[in-house]
């Protein structure tokens, strides 16, 4: 980045050479503070790229950008209904992005995320299916270890996910691993009591543990299937669903792909 000129004529101070990470803010010159990112809005509206699934009411549509020759997850809000995507779509945007970042530089969540603007955010993609649609022989009782650590992980960094049920939330990549995504109801685990904390743990653990029961059945071990069982007993009070208690709607339809992981 050139630096701005002084127009004081005074010798300018020795240019910085810039953080390359993806939305770190920087400062050239004395000028204001913007954020060097990979790409711009403008660079994404003009790319045609492509939408992968179109989000309901208050959901972000999720498309597929590249740009020389990386390959991009969007997740933009721009096209809810003006009192949503002044709202809500901002308050979500900045809110996913304040999780992947605090989770970044640990394998197997959405890397180098930044914001594109107010509504928007962007991460790297990664190939891989949704773990519903995930080769069988893939699904080992390894690859559910794996994930289990990564939860465990995410927890050290006081992040709590609470929808890793959701099959469209934990991806198997190419390399046969764990990759969880969409934190935007994920809740800090820093500061919150003790018992509080324990259950959410426990909500997330069990969303690995049903998925490991499904699809590497007998294999969970004794303490894990009472785990399971616990929180499952638990669950049938819990009486909303969806973003604040309502029910979501079908998606708006795209025969783009898959919206997570399929190229």
């Amino acid at each position: 980045m050139t630096p701005k000129s002084h127009a004081s004529g005074s010798e300018p101070p020795s240019p910085q050479t810039a953080r390359t990470e993806p939305g770190n803010r920087v400062r050239p010159g004395k000028g204001p503070v913007r954020e060097a990112t990979p790409f711009t809005r403008e660079e994404f509206d003009r790319s045609g790229a492509r939408l992968l699934h179109g989000g309901r009411w208050g959901n972000a549509d999720i498309s597929l950008f590249r740009k020389d020759g990386a390959s991009w997850v969007v997740k933009d809000f721009r096209h809810c209904p003006p009192g949503v995507r002044h709202t809500w779509g901002i308050c979500m945007a900045g809110r996913e992005l304040s999780a992947l970042r605090r989770l970044s530089g640990i394998p197997g969540f959405p890397q180098d995320a930044f914001r594109l603007d107010r509504y928007a955010i962007a991460y790297r993609f990664v190939p891989g299916n949704e773990i519903g649609q995930g080769d069988p022989d893939l699904l080992t009782p390894g690859f559910f270890e794996s994930l289990e650590s990564l939860v465990e992980r995410m927890h050290e960094r006081d992040i709590a996910h609470l929808d890793i049920r959701t099959g469209g939330n934990v991806l198997v990549t190419e390399e046969a691993s764990p990759l969880i995504l969409d934190f935007q109801s994920h809740v800090r685990l820093g500061g919150l009591p003790g018992f509080l904390r324990r259950i959410l743990v426990a909500v997330d653990l069990a969303g690995v543990y049903k998925h490991w029961s499904i699809r590497a059945p007998g294999s969970m071990g004794e303490e894990r299937e009472e785990h399971l069982r616990r929180m499952n007993t638990w669950r049938r009070y819990w009486i909303l669903k969806g973003y604040l208690g309502i029910k979501p709607g079908p998606a708006r339809s795209t025969d783009a792909g898959d919206a997570k992981g399929k190229d």
